[in-house]
């Protein structure tokens, strides 16, 4: 069904707060950090940032403690634009956190994240009022109740619904069947069908329920079966800072573009160039890119 093009992108989903840092590797001597930053994380969160940073209205449903990881979180995605009223606050609770810390020479990474002890979110907690307005949902499978609840709902209001699958173990939920939209990482991908062979992939993660399937394929680009057309992206030869995010971007990219009821070919470029550009910086949302530098890097012509 066409949306009108300010339709709303809504995301429920885990949402952090990521703490990034980059210095020499110290061998247990404690030794200060070259650069240090705070952000939102997250992927549908990283992703509505992106949509909102694009100009397009983005509301976000998740659960947060009352603790100052959660209300960091908040700050930081309200000042890209995102809705986060619907977000619920858990008193005497802790938000997930993330800590990244970068060789500075190598640029190889360790991670650590905690989900904090926030409750996962139910289905009576979604909010009657929450697709208002709205012309995509989108969803991770990380609070499968909820997001099923709302997936029935976006779904029986004509709303399309995007699920990002972070992990092959997820393929059996309900989520895959409501979804219109699916996008896998190529390790996902070649996990769920056992197999490198794309178009194998992409056909199988179609048989599975969505009109669209897409795997993103790091450096080299991204492909989409969509109906029975196969598509194909390059990657963009970038200097790369950090690659935290950049799947996140991408699916705010496409989202955005399909929203406003963009052709396929076009709305996978677009989200391409945006993940791609989303590399340049330290960090999932500091690197977002503007929507001007994205349609000039993927020679798009605005609509």
């Amino acid at each position: 069904m066409p949306q009108p093009a300010d339709s709303c992108v809504v995301g429920i989903g885990e949402t952090t707060l990521d703490q990034i840092g980059v210095g020499v590797a110290s061998f247990g001597r404690p030794s200060e950090l070259a650069t240090f930053t705070v952000q939102a994380g997250g992927a549908v969160a990283t992703a509505l940032a992106t949509v909102a940073a694009f100009g397009g209205r983005s509301r976000l449903l998740t659960r947060l403690g009352n603790d100052a990881f959660g209300r960091t979180a908040i700050q930081r995605l309200r000042s890209f634009g995102v809705d986060t009223s619907p977000v619920l606050v858990e008193e005497g609770r802790m938000s997930a956190t993330r800590i990244i810390l970068i060789e500075e020479e190598t640029r190889s990474r360790r991670e650590h994240f905690t989900r904090g002890d926030v409750a996962p979110l139910e289905a009576s907690e979604v909010p009657t009022n929450l697709l208002l307005g709205a012309g995509l949902l989108l969803v991770d499978g990380s609070d499968p109740a909820a997001q099923t609840a709302a997936a029935h709902r976006a779904k029986s209001l004509g709303i399309r619904v995007m699920l990002d699958a972070r992990d092959c173990a997820d393929q059996a939920t309900e989520l895959w069947r409501l979804a219109d939209v699916v996008v896998a990482s190529e390790r996902v991908a070649s996990e769920i069908v056992d197999s490198n062979d794309m178009e194998k992939a992409l056909r199988e993660l179609q048989r599975r329920g969505p009109q669209i399937a897409v795997v993103t394929l790091g450096e080299e680009g991204a492909a989409a079966l969509s109906g029975g057309t196969l598509l194909r992206e390059e990657g963009l030869a970038l200097d790369v800072v950090d690659k935290l995010g950049s799947g996140d971007a991408f699916r705010g990219a496409l989202a955005w573009a399909l929203v406003r009821d963009w052709p396929m070919d076009r709305a996978l470029s677009l989200a391409n160039a945006t993940g791609a550009l989303n590399c340049r910086a330290l960090g999932g949302q500091s690197g977002i890119p503007s929507l001007e530098e994205v349609l000039s890097a993927a020679r798009l012509r605005p609509l």
